[in-house]
């Protein structure tokens, strides 16, 4: 079973998850061709230490990680995947940027991301960032008590996969609590070895389906062994809520998006 958040647990990241709400939107509101995402990184990090918070991001270094993050966002361009450093570069018209941020409030933690438009950008790229929020939302829909984890997976998998893209199964959701990730891994595609793992009353989870119309081979920058990216060059969109398992249903913590 998923752990439960204690009260005081939850408390400090519903803090954290309104903490990345506002940096979120305040980043979507800056996003325009020619900006420096160094200076939006610096803006963000600003942001959340003016609001008691730490950027959980920066500084970061799992076990598989070659050296530490060194950015308080992710900031990935167009067919990057995750994991991209602001890296000195300027917005250009025409990209897409998913910003990722997770934020730490005394005890808690708040995690969610959202991809914007910089400027007019084609239709594969527009779709592309349609159909991820609409994914995201297909995985929320099922949430509830008692539910085994593949459920969301499958949901997830069988509404991006009949509009015509395929879930980036090298990475996924998760538990955050104390940590930003927290087991178990949630798969955004139908996984049988999560059918007998099931949430639980109380538990906070984040759903974060990466979505793309091409093949989904995933690579990793060998120059900052931080950014994944796609080999074929072809877009790649997420949108990421931070929720609450109800008995018979959800909370969705992080504000930042208007449902499809």
């Amino acid at each position: 079973m998923i752990f439960t958040s204690k009260k005081s647990l939850l408390a400090d990241q519903r803090v954290a998850a309104d903490i990345v709400t506002e940096v979120l939107l305040e980043l979507q509101r800056l996003t325009k061709p020619d900006v420096s995402l160094d200076m939006l990184d610096e803006m963000a990090e600003r942001m959340i230490r003016e609001r008691d918070g730490t950027p959980y991001n920066k500084g970061y270094k799992p076990e598989w990680a070659a050296e530490p993050f060194p950015a308080t966002v992710c900031m990935s361009v167009d067919y990057e995947i995750c994991h991209a450093p602001p890296g000195g570069r300027f917005l250009k018209e025409g990209s897409i940027i998913n910003y990722d941020l997770g934020v730490k409030y005394k005890s808690g933690c708040g995690d969610a991301a959202l991809t914007v438009a910089v400027g007019k950008i084609d239709n594969r790229k527009e779709r592309a960032i349609y159909y991820a929020l609409q994914t995201l939302y297909e995985g929320i829909k099922v949430i509830r008590a008692g539910i085994p984890i593949s459920d969301i997976g499958f949901a997830i998998q069988r509404f991006a996969n009949t509009r015509g893209y395929k879930v980036i199964k090298e990475f996924g959701g998760h538990h955050i609590g104390r940590e930003m990730h927290e087991k178990p891994f949630i798969r955004h595609i139908f996984d049988s070895e999560y059918s007998n793992i099931f949430l639980e009353e109380g538990a906070v989870i984040c759903l974060e389906p990466l979505i793309t119309p091409g093949k989904g081979n995933v690579a990793i920058d060998p120059r900052n062994k931080w950014t994944a990216y796609v080999t074929d060059g072809q877009p790649v969109a997420m949108f990421e809520h931070q929720i609450l398992v109800l008995k018979d249903g959800y909370e969705i913590l992080t504000k930042h998006l208007t449902p499809p």
